[in-house]
């Protein structure tokens, strides 16, 4: 049995509860597709309510960067 001491590149799914600053006046319809793109483009403010950390990991590479036996 070897313990390994590894780097990973990795992404993590995690799920935000967001509030959203949203003037409709300058972004319109607050539909989903508005939201995202606002978003994406950092035209709102927004405050994180809640974190579920309970999504999946992907491991995209490792390396191992140290091996000790038992």
């Amino acid at each position: 049995m070897k313990y390994l001491t590894v780097s990973a590149d990795c992404v993590k799914q995690v799920g935000d509860l967001l509030s959203v600053e949203w003037d409709e006046g300058k972004l319109g319809e607050p539909t989903a597709e508005a939201v995202l793109k606002a978003l994406r483009n950092d035209d709102v403010m927004y405050d994180v309510v809640d974190e579920d950390w309970s999504g999946a990991t992907s491991f995209n590479g490792v390396e191992v960067l140290e091996a000790e036996d038992e």
